[in-house]
């Protein structure tokens, strides 16, 4: 029942230790995806000389289509071409064994997105704004570089990357920013639309509008949304669009995500407006080019932290991975200037004006607020604070027009008030300080409070010192000798009279704009009351249309979209959104369900007739009763609202099965999905195994000790079904989690670093059937004696529960489906050896009395061909739930040359497994 055409290279890997693949050595296995595998390798030239590497395997159901091979070696060959320092070389492609693969050079140090979930984790919550503003600009420079390539006679190739995202740009830990993978993406879209036509895959929180319209005219301002995207990511520490699927592309579409800076405070007006202008939905109101959001970028970088430098950013990658750094023999030294500017970064608040973490200057003397020129000393590590007033607006902050010139904002201003405390307590206003006569030996006295750096430096002046004038209600400053010092008193007198009017003049315009706003909140709620009392009760909400449905017999419940009816047929239903499929199932009792999809177009839409058929399994029911002659069409609609559907007199509902609203599960579709389903979800958090919970056959481990474990025996699980000796084990213990559990067999498996073994099966049927035992062996060496673990069918094979499973049902037995792992995000438990890339999975065919069960281990980047089961029940055997996050995604596509009419009457007819 499952084919795979090629064995897995990461297999003999992992048994046999370094493996030759051509001329290279695949030396450990770096990721998977689902398009192709990754491994660290080795490149040994001539007299010995080695070069590291990375080798990327092409899966091989990508290999096997003739189009990806020749769309793969036309990309690969253009990417060969492709050097600049922003993007990982590709020197070598080619062949080994029917086994397609790029070398690209090693880049020593962590991708993007690790980068963002470890900064994240350490308590940060999103990276440094001048560290992302600095990693998005490298990496547009390395896509505009890729842009402007043309062939040998002129023309552009139109090189366009199609899957830029944090997965594929790597930060060295000496701060390089490259980008990977350019050309892949789309020969895989090749392969991807013949097995899924029409339907849009990829990492879909990165697609441009028009990429998640599944437009195939894709230019460079795809991949300038999709680094605005990764920049919104950055700097929020989350995407702007979040969720499955289907709910995330028609937010794309109209462009409906948190504006950054209600996400992060700390976002400047300006870099607010870079965002927007890359994110824009219209392409032809985007940056033109990666190059103009790279400038845009790096102007707002240096104008806000002028003395900023790349090696911020090894020295931060560094500080995050010290412990993956340690491991490779590397000592990590954090300089002390860094560990400043850290605590900064750490500490910021909510202010934007606060949090705007700056380059500390190290030995420097920043520049003066009153001259540009004059500098002042400073502690180290203390930040410079720009002026607010006088900033020329930045056309890099300014949004882009229609026709690609950039309009200012005036909003825009990422100026910080200059505090006034200080000046007030050196001129005496606030308290009085040391007076100039109470100097003793006759030598300049700086001003309390360090005046001195915050008026103009004293120049070599040979003009008469200026008269000494007391203003009224001023403080008198005494003349001193020196005509500098006259200067300087008369310079800081200045400054303070200055400063009082800009005081006087902020304080007026306080209280004129809070008069005012106090006149427009007002106004706003005024407003807010009269929409809210004129508001149509149905705005926004997608029009819908009435049928009118019957069936015969008549009778049936009616359940649309997931959604109770409340009446039974023949009767009007109201709640069929028009031009969308809406799916209408009619269950009576003692016939089988029926289900019809159903795009209404709201003007002509005709009566819907369902002939029910009787359930052969379910026992012979009295005749029934005469229906009630159906009312007038002007009485007969009813409320298409949630009210509870009443079980037939003649039937008694089960406990726990009744389908109302009240008994509802509101997590039930995480947990049962009916074919047909184009993609199967499996989340770490509502379909997770608990073993712990159950009754297993276990038995303690030392986990320095390796063992050889088979299985011996044989067990069944229904009356009639033949025996198997297949068995599932978990491992508790400090092991990665997707190592923890798999299958035993009479084949030997050795298992090290556990110090607890549990042996359970799967059983869906009760324990009543069960019969037989399987001895499982475990062996530690030809000096012991082998220990036995006994697996009693009767009680230790495992009910699962609803909750703990994913439950695929209605799959047709004479059908062949392909199931194809895709490489998302799933944890069991937090920590690198949290995440998993394996499932766990039981088939059942038709009979469920005389089959076999068939146990799966799915994993990320393969396919599988499965046939002759009705139901798939998937689970990831863990000790607890309640740290999982994340998801699997398998794409199910039925490969069977079935016509349509066939499908549809299997559908219709099939008898739904009862829950």
């Amino acid at each position: 029942m499952l084919r795979t055409a090629h064995p897995c290279p990461f297999c003999i890997l992992a048994d046999h230790g370094p493996l030759e693949f051509g001329k290279y050595v695949l030396l450990s296995k770096l990721a998977a995806g689902g398009m192709a595998v990754t491994y660290r390798a080795r490149l040994t030239g001539a007299a010995g000389v080695t070069k590291p590497c990375v080798i990327k395997q092409i899966l091989p159901h990508f290999a096997d289509d003739a189009d990806f091979v020749d769309m793969f070696i036309s990309e690969a060959r253009v990417a060969m071409g492709l050097s600049h320092g922003n993007i990982a070389q590709v020197f070598d492609f080619g062949e080994v064994d029917g086994q397609f693969f790029i070398a690209l050079e090693f880049v020593h140090g962590q991708p993007l997105s690790k980068v963002l979930r470890r900064t994240a984790k350490s308590g940060m919550g999103f990276l440094p704004i001048p560290l992302a503003l600095h990693v998005v600009s490298k990496m547009c420079d390395g896509l505009d570089y890729a842009h402007r390539q043309v062939d040998e006679d002129g023309a552009p190739l139109g090189l366009v990357h199609r899957d830029v995202s944090p997965d594929n740009v790597l930060i060295s830990y000496e701060g390089e920013v490259k980008v990977i993978d350019f050309g892949i993406a789309k020969a895989t879209s090749i392969v991807e639309a013949k097995t899924s036509p029409g339907v849009v895959k990829g990492k879909y929180p990165y697609f441009s509008p028009e990429q998640a319209q599944g437009r195939q005219d894709l230019d460079l301002r795809t991949d300038v949304y999709a680094a605005g995207v990764v920049l919104y990511e950055a700097v929020c520490g989350r995407r702007p669009y979040e969720g499955e699927f289907v709910t995330v592309l028609p937010r794309i579409l109209r462009g409906d995500y948190t504006p950054p800076s209600e996400v992060n405070p700390a976002i400047s007006p300006e870099l607010e407006g870079i965002i927007e202008g890359a994110l824009a939905l219209d392409r032809h109101e985007r940056y033109p080019t990666a190059k103009a959001l790279s400038d845009a970028l790096v102007e707002l970088l240096y104008r806000e932290n002028p003395r900023f430098t790349p090696t911020l950013l090894s020295q931060f990658v560094a500080h995050l991975f010290t412990d993956e750094l340690a491991a490779d023999g590397r000592k990590v030294e954090v300089p002390s200037h860094f560990r400043e500017q850290l605590s900064s970064w750490q500490n910021a608040t909510v202010d934007p004006a606060l949090t705007r973490a700056k380059t500390p200057s190290v030995g420097s003397a920043p520049r003066n607020r009153s001259n540009p020129g004059a500098t002042r000393a400073s502690n180290p590590g203390a930040r410079q604070v720009s002026a607010g007033s006088g900033r020329p607006p930045s056309e890099g902050g300014s949004k882009p027009s229609s026709n690609g010139t950039r309009k200012s904002d005036a909003r825009r201003s990422t100026g910080l008030n200059v505090p006034t405390s200080g000046i007030r307590r050196a001129l005496g206003s606030d308290r009085p300080g040391p007076s100039l006569s109470e100097s003793s030996d006759g030598s300049e006295v700086t001003p309390a409070h360090g005046l001195a750096s915050l008026v103009a430096p004293l120049d070599a002046d040979t003009r008469p010192a200026l008269p000494a004038m007391t203003p009224p209600g001023k403080t008198a400053f005494p003349a001193t000798r020196s005509a500098g010092s006259s200067l300087e008193v008369a310079r800081a007198l200045q400054a303070h009279e200055e400063q009082e009017a800009a005081e006087k003049r902020q304080t007026l315009v306080r209280q004129i704009s809070l008069g005012m706003l106090g006149l427009a909140f007002a106004i706003g709620v005024i407003y807010g009351l009269v929409s809210l009392l004129t508001k149509d009760p149905n705005e926004g909400r997608p029009p819908t249309s009435t049928v009118w449905v019957t069936s015969t017999p008549a009778g049936a419940a009616v359940e649309l979209n997931g959604r109770m009816v409340k009446g039974k047929t023949p009767l009007f239903v109201n709640g069929f959104v028009i031009a969308e499929a809406n799916t209408l199932v009619l269950t009576l009792s003692g016939h089988l369900p029926w289900t019809k999809r159903f795009t209404p177009d709201g003007r002509d839409d005709p009566p819907l007739h369902a002939e029910l058929q009787k359930d052969p399994h379910h026992p012979a029911l009295p005749t029934d009763p005469p229906v009630a002659p159906v009312p007038p069409v002007e009485t007969a609609a009813l409320d298409a609202g949630t009210a509870t559907v009443a079980a037939p007199p003649d039937e008694k509902p089960e406990t726990g099965a009744t389908d109302t609203p009240e008994n509802k599960d509101p997590e039930r579709e995480f947990r049962e999905v009916t074919y047909p389903t184009r993609l199967l979800v499996l989340r770490t958090q509502y379909n997770a195994l608990p073993v712990l919970d159950y009754t297993t056959a276990n038995a303690e481990l030392n986990p320095g000790t390796t063992y050889s474990v088979h299985t011996e025996g044989g067990a069944a699980y229904t009356e009639g079904s033949p025996t198997s000796n297949t068995l599932i084990y978990f491992l508790e213990g400090d092991l990665p989690a997707e190592d923890a559990f798999g299958l035993l067999s009479s084949a030997p498996r050795a298992i090290k670093g556990a110090k607890r073994l549990h042996v359970f099966a799967l059983d869906e049927t009760g324990l009543e059937d069960n019969r037989g035992t399987v001895r499982v062996q475990l062996f530690e060496s030809k000096w012991k004696p082998p220990r036995y673990l006994t697996f009693d069918a009767q009680k230790h094979a495992v009910p699962i529960k609803p909750e703990h499973q994913m439950a695929l049902r209605g799959l047709n037995p004479k059908s062949t489906y392909l199931f194809t792992v895709r490489d998302d995000f799933a944890e069991l438990r937090s920590g690198p050896k949290g995440r998993v890339q394996r499932v766990l999975c039981v088939e059942r065919g038709a009979d469920v009395e005389k089959a076999r069960r068939t146990y799966r281990v799915l994993e990320v980047g393969k396919r599988y061909q499965l046939d002759g089961l009705e139901t798939l029940r998937c689970t990831f055997p863990d000790t607890k739930v309640s740290d999982n996050e994340g998801a699997l995604a398998v794409d199910l596509v039925d490969v069977t040359n079935m016509t349509r009419r066939e499908r549809e009457e299997y559908i219709r007819n099939s008898r739904r497994t009862a829950r």
